[in-house]
Formats: structure tokens, sequence, C-alpha cells
């Protein structure tokens, strides 16, 4: 909760010093800020203390570094394919730590994680050697299209905000509808984790389509498919249901995440705004989470189910209108 919060401010933050900063500089404090909070983070007991630590690393450290590698992918060249390729490194991630780690948390306990987290941080520090020291766009760029830019990328926020309450609805209380469906907790861990790894045929399947197909037409085909998963949820009856729609719901996710970054990077001309995409994410999943808390105390399990379905044809219907008003190609590469 805390972390989540210091990372959404942390995306407001980064729209005053994305175009100002050195890069490089802000990813060695972002990463050596991950570190440092997540060692911290394995010796504290206090609660108030932990808390407070966390905050500072989700705002300094994750979130900062978040909102800059959200800056940067949106001034390449391939802006679809390099999102796409990005998720897949994430979810890869996730994935090996899904396998690997919940031993080591049995027997060491929660500390595991935040010396992973520290470690992951700690490998990827050379890599900022990589990365550009500023944005590519100009000030000329952001004088000249200011007003139809900065419309526009607010189109993308709201749509990422919108879905992400979706998202936040159903995947906050998607294991206790499978346990209401009498489905067994060792079947639930085992449906989360097939649909974590088969999502990753959705980013892949991006990487290789990238905006061959236009961006309006991938994102249609997965707002519908996250529709068609949480109808499969409605009626939820076996594990093997659960497995199909958890799979379609983390594929269209996957799937549809990449073009959405595409058109904020595309609409955002100053190269400011698109920071806040991060700070979307972030507030998206925890209303959605709190809206779906809401009407299962009157409505039932099921309403979340609804949300799920009605926001993401809402994010749809944003998107579409937005991608209608854009370039297909209108990215700059990125210097070298």
């Amino acid at each position: 909760g805390v972390e989540v919060a210091g990372s959404a401010i942390a995306g407001v933050a980064a729209i005053f010093w994305v175009r100002l900063w050195n890069w490089r500089r802000v990813a060695l404090v972002a990463l050596l800020t991950m570190i440092i909070g997540n060692i911290a983070s394995a010796f504290v007991t206090d609660f108030v203390t932990l808390a407070t630590i966390r905050f500072c690393t989700g705002l300094v450290g994750a979130g900062t570094a978040y909102a800059l590698s959200v800056a940067a992918l949106s001034d390449t060249h391939e802006v679809d394919k390099n999102f796409s390729i990005t998720i897949v490194a994430m979810v890869s991630v996730a994935i090996v730590g899904f396998l690997v780690l919940p031993p080591y948390i049995a027997e060491l306990g929660p500390q595991v994680v935040f010396w992973s987290l520290a470690l992951i941080a700690a490998i990827t520090l050379p890599m900022i050697r990589f990365l550009p020291t500023k944005s590519h766009k100009s000030l000329a760029g952001e004088t000249n299209q200011s007003k139809s830019g900065s419309t526009l990328v607010w189109f993308a926020v709201t749509c990422q905000c919108v879905w992400y309450m979706g998202l936040g609805g159903v995947w906050a209380f998607v294991e206790r509808l499978a346990s209401d469906a009498n489905i067994a907790a060792e079947g639930i861990g085992q449906a989360l984790a097939v649909g974590l790894a088969v999502g990753l045929i959705g980013a892949f399947a991006a990487a290789l389509l990238a905006d061959r197909f236009g961006r309006i037409i991938p994102f249609t085909i997965a707002m519908l498919g996250q529709v068609a998963a949480v109808v499969l949820l409605v009626d939820l009856e076996s594990i093997g249901t659960l497995i199909i729609a958890i799979c379609v719901y983390n594929t269209t996710w996957n799937f549809a995440l990449p073009y959405l970054f595409a058109v904020a990077a595309v609409a955002d001309t100053g190269g400011r705004l698109v920071v806040l995409m991060t700070t979307a994410q972030a507030l998206g999943l925890t209303i959605g989470a709190m809206i779906a808390g809401t009407m299962i105390g009157r409505y039932g399990l099921e309403a979340i189910l609804y949300q799920g379905g009605i926001l993401a044809i809402a994010a749809l219907a944003i998107y579409i209108g937005l991608a209608l008003r854009l370039p297909p190609k209108s990215a700059a590469p990125m210097p070298d």
C-alpha cells in the first residue's frame, strides 16, 4: 500500500524533472535507493519504520525508476515492440520469483523477497551506461503542439486508469471467487502460476506484431478477450475453467499494454506527461480494488466481474477515440 503510494507520487514528480535532469544520474540514485531500501527492510521489525522505508523506496527508488523507464522507452522508434520486450522481461522475472522463492520464504521468512529485490536492482546497475543522458524531444516540439499533445495524452492516462480499475477489481478478488466455487487453494495457486506463464504469449505477440496492423485492432481484440475471460469467471465451476480464464486474462493484459503505452508516447509531444501512465496504473489498481470491495458487500462477488467487463469496454472506447486522432507512426528514434 504505502510503496504503491510512493510510486504513484513518483510518476507525478517525474513530470518536473524528466526533461531536465541527467537520466543516468537519476537511474543511479533510484537503483541505489532500491538496494539500500530493500536491504534495510530485511532487518526492520517495527511496522511504522518499515512502512516509512517502503514508501521512500517506492517514491525515490522503484517509482522513479519505472517512470524513467517509461520516458526512455517512449523516446524509441519502435515503441510498441520495445514496450512489449520490456513486459516480457518483467513477467519473466516474476515467473522466476514465483517458482524459486516460495521454499526459501517458507524457510527463511519474507526477508528473502527484500534481498531478491535488492539483488535485481544491483544487477541492473551496469546497464545504466546504455541509457541516454536525456530525452531527445525538444522544447520546440512541446511549445508548438503543447495544447493538442497535452489533451491527447490525458486521454491515454485516463484510459490506463479506467482499464486498471477493472483489472484491480478482478485481480484482487479472483482467489476468493475461485474459493467460493469450491476450488482448492492448491488448485488456485496452480491456475495463477499457469496464467502468469502463459501470459507471456501476449507480450511476445505484441512484440512480433508491433504496429503492423495498426494499434486499434490489437487493443480491441485484447479488450474483447478480457471481457470473454470475465464471462468465463461468472459461471466458474471447475479448475479447468479457472485456468482458461486466467490465461486469457493475463495474455490479453500483456498484449494490450504495449499498445496503450505506444499511443501515450505518440500523444505526448513534449515528452513529459507520459510518465503519468505509471501513476494511472497505481491509482487504477488501488481504486479498482476499493470499488470492488464496496460492490461485493452490496451485490456479491459477481459484481467485480461486471466491473471488469464494463471498464474494459469503457477503456476501449477511450482508446479508439484517442488512436483515431494520432498518426500511425510518429515516434522518433532514440539517439545514441
